[in-house]
């Protein structure tokens, strides 16, 4: 099974087990260096790889300071560019047990999902461009179902009148600035989902996590805001990449927390469900108390 050996935050390569023992032998790899294969949850030194130890290798020292133990390869936490951005990206989507090395701190990852952000709107602009009002879009797609409920909601989408453009674009602007806040709220309560399910992941990792997968999500997900002129061909070809989308979202949040994709999903899951009956609920127990109330 091939092995991805790093060092110093790079990337060496990915090896056979052979050319590392080879490597340890003649001095091109060290005890230090960290690696990795697929099922492992993080990296690890060479030296604390058991299968290294026949060549003399020694394992790694308990003594060894923190950061030679904890470096980071992620692109994006070695310097703040575009260049380290999309290769952040890639990262993420070809081997993102890579983030298991990460520091995750909150002000980097604030930063890259403001990045992805900047970087979508250009198709957002596309978007109000070609497509004035969406909603006028959207109801003139529902009037294709034969359901007189549906029918009478497009009606009542088509009489209202349309937000100006400029209106719209501000909008837009004040969202995505407001976005990666909302984003770091919502993760705050997906730590407390964590916490009930006992696992113990810091808040600022949590939200860290959920500002890279989110903004990872932004990147893959952008170019479908061009079918916004054609909702019927949004809906088909977005629900083909929904899944793929999520899994793509799930593993890089799992490897950057260090829990398993499916436990994550789960509690996303969970959290989910429990805002739901929440804002469902207590409508209902507000109204019924107003109704007992009144009577």
């Amino acid at each position: 099974m091939q092995i991805h050996v790093a060092r110093n935050s790079a990337q060496l390569g990915i090896f056979a087990p052979e050319e590392i023992i080879a490597g340890l032998q003649s001095g091109r790899f060290v005890a230090s260096d960290l690696a990795w294969r697929d099922g492992m949850p993080a990296w690890t030194p060479l030296g604390d790889w058991s299968e290294f130890r026949s060549v003399g290798v020694p394992s790694s020292p308990s003594s060894m300071p923190a950061e030679t133990k904890q470096v980071s390869i992620i692109p994006w936490e070695q310097g703040k560019s575009l260049g380290s951005f999309f290769a952040t990206i890639k990262l993420a989507i070809t081997n993102p047990a890579s983030f298991s090395t990460g520091r995750f701190a909150f002000g980097d990852w604030l930063a890259f999902c403001y990045v992805a952000l900047a970087i979508g709107i250009p198709f957002q602009t596309v978007q109000l461009i070609f497509n004035e009002d969406p909603g006028r879009s959207v109801a003139e797609f529902l009037q294709g179902f034969s359901s007189p409920v549906v029918q009478s909601v497009a009606e009542e989408m088509l009489k209202a009148p349309s937000a100006p453009i400029g209106i719209e674009i501000a909008s837009t602007i004040v969202g995505l600035a407001f976005a990666p806040l909302l984003y770091a709220f919502f993760a705050l309560l997906h730590w407390v989902g964590q916490r009930v399910f006992q696992i113990q992941v810091s808040v600022e990792r949590t939200v860290a996590a959920t500002l890279l997968a989110t903004g990872l999500l932004i990147i893959v997900m952008a170019p479908f805001q061009l079918l916004s002129f054609n909702i019927g061909a949004q809906i088909i070809i977005s629900s083909l990449f929904f899944i793929p989308a999520l899994i793509i979202y799930f593993r890089c949040f799992g490897a950057a927390t260090g829990v398993s994709p499916w436990k994550q999903f789960g509690i996303s899951c969970f959290v989910w469900f429990v805002l739901c009956c929440c804002c469902c609920a207590l409508p209902f127990a507000v109204l019924g108390g107003l109704g007992a109330g009144g009577v």
